[in-house]
Parts: structure tokens; C-alpha cells; sequence
């Protein structure tokens, strides 16, 4: 929401982005009962404003929500205590959320707030990567991804893949739906940010507009069923890996110098009194199992 709006599009004016938030909140059913005293749409606005305005937990929003800004800029004509925000919100599917993201970025492709982060050929960087903020050997939840311990004890930790279109030249990002890691994606985290990948990928294939896209994340999805799944999706990908974990490319990385078959090059960094050497190799089989997973690699 950090963009700053040309006076000619005042529908990218924070104020038209949060009323138009408001308005597809206001679209989802509220299944709860009208005793139930908090409307949805003002439980998700509440939501939105405490990550707007960088909150480190509900308890300080719930401090803060007797502030007139919260009402004006938001508005919420009244804020619930942390309590009453927690028990409408645990029990929403985040998938409800999906009709806000399309909206928000039908605005701001129709403010033409895309055409600037345009990185190479019309193609669009598209960060994924894993996130978790919380995590207890007390507390436990069905979806949450869990991790035994020597003592017998279990930690459980609720996980999202987040995904947002960034460029290398500009500091805001634009955020697309998350996408919950699940228990059922198996117990390693690898496992559940390539099963989420997935999901992510084939819903920004089935949801308008179809951008085409250059996936960037980091070492642990650059593992073939991974790369297979983005090449059968028609995106491009830049991942990062490290020998340690990647001993068979590097090898092959290795045996592809000896055989001459390695290209080089250097940047002068005059500077800051730096050289860049870098070296590429085309058309690798990703490891000795999957031959026909090829990549590019550069060092």
C-alpha cells in the first residue's frame, strides 16, 4: 500500500484502496449469528489495520484501537479488543481473502502500476518463500506443520508461502494471496513450501491476469519435482543454491569446466575496487534421477 498515487488516479490513493477492501469484505458472507456482536467486515478491517500500521502483536493494536486515526483511516467504526478479533478471524479460511488480492490488483493493473516493474521481456520477478512468525510445544493445530523433538516433545508452527511481485530498482512490493503450508504437505518444511508452490502456481495460472512470470526463491525449491512443476506451468525461474546441498550440480558444474564447456565473465567494480567473476553452464540435468529436469546455471 506504499504507492504513490499520480493526482490523474485517485483510485490508487490509499484511501480508494482501503474503501475498496471494505467493500470486498463487506461481500462475504458472515455465517456466524447476528448476536455474535462484531461483523465480519469490520473483524477483517481491524485485521488489515493492525498489519498496516506495522503492529507487533494484537495486543499493542488493542491499545492503539481507541485512536481516531483507526476510525477515520480505516473505517471501523468501532475496533475489537484482541479477544473478540481472535475468535471471528481463527475460524475464516484464507481462501475468503482471495476476492480482495484479484481486486486490489485489477486496480492497480488498471492504474498502470505494473508497467514499472516489468523485469525482462514482459515478464514479471515473482518471489515465493516460506514464513512463520509463531510456533509452541503447548499449543497445537490441525494444519499447523510439526517438528518432534529428541525429548518427546512437539513443536507446532502455522506456515504461509508468501508470494509478492518485486523488482531489483523499487522497494514496494505487491503482494498476491498467501498460500497456508499444511500438516498433510509432510512433516519437513522443503515438503511444504514445494506441495504450497504448487497450489500457488496453478491458482496465479487460473486467476486473471495471466502475467508471464520469472520465480525467485531460495535453495531449498530448487529441487527437480520444483523446477518440473514451474517449467510445466510456462514459468521461468532463478534459484539459489549452495554447494553443501547441491553436491551433484556443483560436480557437474565442475566436470563441465574441466571439459571446457564453462562460459566466464568479469565486471569491473572500479569503485569500490571489486571484480565480479561469473560462470555459466547451459543445459545441465538437474541430478543423475531426473536427466530430463534441465536448468542454467550460473556461479
Amino acid at each position: 500500500m506504499g504507492l504513490t498515487a499520480p493526482k490523474e488516479r485517485n483510485y490508487l490513493s490509499a484511501d480508494a484502496l482501503f474503501g475498496l477492501l471494505r467493500n470486498t469484505f463487506a461481500q462475504v458472507p458472515d455465517h456466524c449469528s447476528a448476536d455474535a456482536g462484531l461483523p465480519l467486515r469490520a473483524a477483517r478491517m481491524s485485521g488489515f489495520a493492525m498489519l498496516s500500521l506495522q503492529g507487533p502483536s494484537l495486543l499493542d493494536f488493542d491499545k492503539r484501537r481507541a485512536d481516531g486515526n483507526v476510525h477515520t483511516i480505516y473505517g471501523i467504526a468501532c475496533a475489537p479488543c484482541d479477544s473478540s478479533l481472535r475468535e471471528r478471524l481463527d475460524p475464516v479460511s484464507p481462501e475468503g481473502l482471495r476476492p480482495s488480492f484479484t481486486a486490489v490488483f485489477r486496480q492497480l493493473q488498471r492504474g498502470k502500476a505494473l508497467d514499472a516493474r516489468v523485469f525482462f521481456t514482459d515478464g514479471y520477478v515473482l518471489a515465493l518463500d516460506g514464513t512463520g512468525s509463531f510456533s509452541s510445544k503447548t499449543m497445537h493445530g490441525p494444519s499447523c506443520l510439526t517438528k518432534p523433538h529428541r525429548d518427546g516433545s512437539i513443536t507446532s508452527a502455522p506456515q504461509l508461502l508468501g508470494a509478492a511481485l518485486i523488482h531489483p530498482e523499487r522497494r514496494d512490493v505487491i503482494p498476491l494471496l498467501p498460500e497456508p503450508m499444511i500438516h498433510q504437505d509432510g512433516s519437513k518444511k522443503t515438503d511444504g513450501e514445494r506441495h504450497a508452490a504448487k497450489r500457488c502456481i496453478a491458482q496465479l495460472r487460473h486467476d486473471p491476469p495471466h502475467l508471464k512470470c520469472i520465480v525467485t526463491e531460495d535453495g531449498l525449491s530448487a529441487n527437480a519435482p520444483h523446477i518440473a512443476t514451474l517449467h510445466e506451468s510456462g514459468c521461468h525461474s532463478l534459484l539459489g543454491g549452495k554447494e553443501g546441498d547441491q553436491a551433484s550440480r556443483f560436480a557437474q558444474g565442475q566436470a563441465a569446466a574441466e571439459a571446457g564447456g564453462v562460459t566466464s565473465d568479469e565486471r569491473h567494480d572500479r569503485a569500490a575496487g571489486l571484480v565480479h567473476r561469473f560462470r555459466f553452464v547451459h543445459d545441465m540435468p538437474r541430478n543423475d534421477s531426473r536427466a530430463d529436469v534441465r536448468v542454467n546455471c550460473i556461479a
